[in-house]
């Protein structure tokens, strides 16, 4: 395993340590989806896929609702952050150090074949962290419109580069996805990228549902974004060094707290 530096360009896919977890999880979430769409029960592989097949009669609006509560109900039920950390725990820690918040809400994607609603062109920083890593991670294998659109990093500078010299909103657009790539990352993998860099979704023409997780991860010492980082990320692993610091720190701001109370008392 490589650590990110040279010719690493805001994205990689890599393979998950073990598959057991990442089946269980599949397994949990493939359970509520069956519950709330009322699915028959057949291998999750093949009814994730074939979820616009067993839902025909579900009219957008009714589809992103159940959505939502299948999220809601994800999060309630399946600790997927912790999850995902566990099969790509030394990857992580190669690269954003021991000391990692983990996003609270962890996000499901459905995007059935046709959706006319497909993520726009973007970049999560500077909102988020800059120093943020997005692990993505299809439940399904996904290839071509199923997957996701990405630019690496010196595509983003050039076509942020081209943004502020012609201020064109639609050439930046258009020549961004060009020069886009579509990664295919099959179930057992994750497609891990920086918040920088610019990514997005085209409209599904596959013949199957895409089926994705995406949660976040960073260092508990790196530089927060615009978004309160308290508000959106939990603690999920401290150094027994970083304890130590944290356990001096805390006795220092005792020590000059009683100071400052002595201090105020004999003033």
């Amino acid at each position: 395993m490589r650590n990110l530096g040279d010719q690493y360009e805001g994205f990689e896919i890599i393979q998950a340590d073990e598959l057991g977890p990442l089946i269980e999880m599949r397994q949990k979430i493939f359970d509520l989806t069956c519950g709330l769409f009322g699915l028959p029960e057949i291998c999750p592989e093949e009814g994730l896929n074939s979820l616009h097949k067993l839902v025909p009669n579900l009219s957008p609006g009714e589809f992103n609702e159940r959505r939502t509560k299948l999220i809601t109900l994800i999060n309630d039920r399946v600790n997927c952050g912790e999850i995902i950390y566990s099969v790509f725990r030394d990857y992580l820690h190669k690269n954003l150090g021991p000391d990692l918040l983990v996003q609270k809400n962890t996000n499901l994607v459905l995007q059935q074949p046709g959706d006319p609603n497909p993520s726009e062109l973007h970049r999560d920083a500077p909102l988020n962290s800059c120093y943020e890593m997005v692990l993505w991670v299809p439940l399904v294998d996904c290839f071509r419109t199923k997957s996701m659109y990405m630019l690496s990093h010196s595509e983003t500078k050039r076509a942020y580069a081209n943004l502020k010299q012609h201020g064109c909103w639609q050439k930046f657009e258009k020549d961004s996805i060009d020069a886009a790539v579509n990664p295919s990352v099959k179930f057992g993998q994750a497609l891990a990228f920086s918040a920088t860099v610019l990514h997005g979704s085209e409209v599904n023409i596959e013949n199957e549902t895409r089926v994705s997780l995406n949660v976040r991860y960073k260092n508990l010492f790196s530089p927060s974004g615009l978004k309160n980082q308290l508000q959106f990320f939990e603690l999920l692993t401290v150094s027994d060094f970083a304890k130590v610091g944290a356990d001096l720190e805390f006795d220092v701001l005792n020590c000059a707290n009683a100071k400052q109370r002595e201090k105020y008392d004999n003033g």
